[in-house]
């Protein structure tokens, strides 16, 4: 199985407590230039309508996230600076490969695969172990599930 990038982002706006997914959105990716591009232009542009920034200061915020997107030399840096300059309006929970999700420690991950093996009813002993590549359709399938009814923020 390919080996995907994942972006979980939620809403952090005064609107947010009202949604009951907490206005979360999942985006897969083939590559991190993909990733890049869907920051830089719709991620701002629902930051843009979120922050209700006019024309010049989304052009701005372009700029502003192109640039930390060159200079950041790892993802876990420009997700803390992406978050700064978005801050109130979203926050990025989990940036990273699905190979990542089914094993890194890490609060977000660490939550799905509690979530994931809570649904396998399986894996009591160690309900944050990692998930094996066989079963990442699986992991895949329950993720909108896990997005409106799991504890990840």
């Amino acid at each position: 199985m390919n080996n995907p990038l994942a972006l979980c982002h939620v809403d952090e706006s005064f609107n947010a407590s009202l949604l009951g997914n907490r206005g979360s959105q999942l985006h897969w990716f083939e590559d991190q230039e993909q990733l890049c591009q869907y920051l830089q232009e719709e991620y701002v542009d629902l930051l843009a309508d979120t922050g209700e920034l006019d024309e010049e200061q989304t052009e701005a915020a372009r700029e502003r996230f192109a640039l930390i997107i060159e200079q950041s030399l790892s993802l876990p840096a420009m997700v803390d600076h992406l978050n700064d300059l978005s801050s109130g309006l979203r926050r990025i929970v989990w940036l990273g490969s699905l190979a990542e999700l089914a094993e890194l420690d890490d609060e977000f991950a660490n939550a799905v695969r509690r979530y994931f093996w809570g649904e396998q009813d399986d894996n009591e002993d160690d309900p944050e172990a990692p998930i094996p590549e066989s079963l990442w359709p699986d992991l895949l399938d329950l993720m909108d599930d896990f997005l409106a009814e799991g504890e990840y923020c």
